[in-house]
């Protein structure tokens, strides 16, 4: 037993934080950390919302008789994935397949993994108490910034969410209004908090399948387990293919466009200017917004993938890039990349102009 630092990365909650709850058992004393790249730029929002998240977590650590220590310098090689990757909902060993040999595209993983029983990896409790940090070590406290966010970070907040969700039965209808483009309750809204690991993916598995057994499993709940399928797929993708999405150019007029909202299509730069007000774009609008940029404007998926690194508040690595790339048939898409008609998709989903009148669209 001796002193240990445990970088937290994309784990910032204690529910089910199996770094967390391995180290407090066999350690004497221990250091959470969590290192800021400065290298790394984000959007104000997403940044707020990150360190609203280290803030809430610096508080429950104290709480356990622990703390955590914000390093602002790069993480280590050693530790780089856990700041790039959120926990998946399971597990290599629960895999009914070795995760380098998964199915290439989503349908046949999912088929796998239904066909094994599999719905999610046990989560494990939250430790009461963790030991101590190491002799004269103090832990600054961490002060988010007063940003207006649509939500509250960290992982108080996004068990308040869930529970508020759950409680109105709204996993219920999730399928029928998952792609409204207006509305808080049309989507769960849960990837807020999932890509920063605020909220384990294996607890609201858990917790949904407890919902199902008190009020019935239907279509709704069935679909948010699928889609928090499709995160699992897309980091185990990840972690065996390259998931970067272009750099940061703010010279480039493509990167201009979409940070002045001037793609070109109504629908479109509505919703960036919905990006670009509140860090949030529905996943229907993120698909519309990237086919556009790489059908019609003929533009490289990357620069769009690196723009919404950098503005979406629940960003997650791998599931953007691997998005980006379904789009642009580079991916896991086995028709070979989709095209969503922008007036069609208008039609479809905002017939009367309401959301493109509210985002400052004619």
């Amino acid at each position: 037993m001796h002193d240990v630092t445990v970088h937290l990365g994309r784990h910032l909650r204690l529910d089910d934080n199996p770094l967390l709850a391995t180290a407090a058992a066999s350690q004497e004393r221990l250091l959470p950390v969590f290192a800021l790249d400065p290298a790394v730029r984000r959007g104000v929002q997403q940044e707020a919302f990150l360190l609203a998240s280290l803030a809430d977590l610096q508080q429950s650590l104290r709480a356990r008789g622990s703390d955590l220590l914000l390093l602002h310098e790069a993480p280590q090689p050693e530790v780089r994935d856990r700041y790039e990757s959120p926990m998946r909902m399971i597990a290599d060993s629960d895999l009914p397949f070795v995760s380098s040999r998964m199915p290439r595209t989503y349908t046949p993983f999912r088929q796998q993994i239904e066909a094994a029983g599999m719905r999610s990896t046990a989560p494990v409790p939250c430790p009461e108490r963790l030991p101590p940090l190491p002799e004269d070590v103090s832990c600054p406290t961490i002060v988010a910034p007063a940003v207006p966010l649509i939500a509250a970070g960290g992982e108080q907040a996004g068990l308040a969410h869930w529970r508020h969700y759950r409680d109105r039965r709204l996993p219920d209808s999730y399928k029928q209004t998952r792609n409204a483009l207006l509305g808080w309750d049309a989507s769960s809204k849960l990837s807020l908090w999932l890509a920063w690991g605020c909220l384990s993916p294996r607890r609201l598995a858990s917790d949904l399948f407890e919902y199902e057994q008190a009020h019935g499993a239907n279509e709704g709940t069935y679909w948010l387990w699928f889609e928090l399928l499709w995160r699992d797929f897309f980091a185990l993708r990840a972690e065996h293919r390259d998931v970067e999405g272009g750099a940061i150019d703010p010279d480039d007029p493509r990167w201009r466009a979409f940070a002045t909202a001037r793609l070109g299509h109504p629908l479109i730069d509505a919703g960036l200017r919905e990006l670009n007000a509140t860090g949030f774009l529905g996943n229907r609008l993120r698909q519309i917004v990237a086919s556009y940029a790489i059908r019609e404007r003929g533009w490289p998926w990357a620069i769009g993938a690196a723009y919404f690194a950098w503005q979406l508040i629940d960003h997650d690595p791998a599931s953007n890039v691997g998005n980006w790339r379904y789009i642009a048939g580079q991916g896991a898409d086995p028709r070979g990349g989709r095209h969503f008609d922008p007036e069609k998709q208008r039609e479809m989903y905002d017939p009367d102009d309401a959301y493109t009148r509210r985002w400052g669209g004619a």
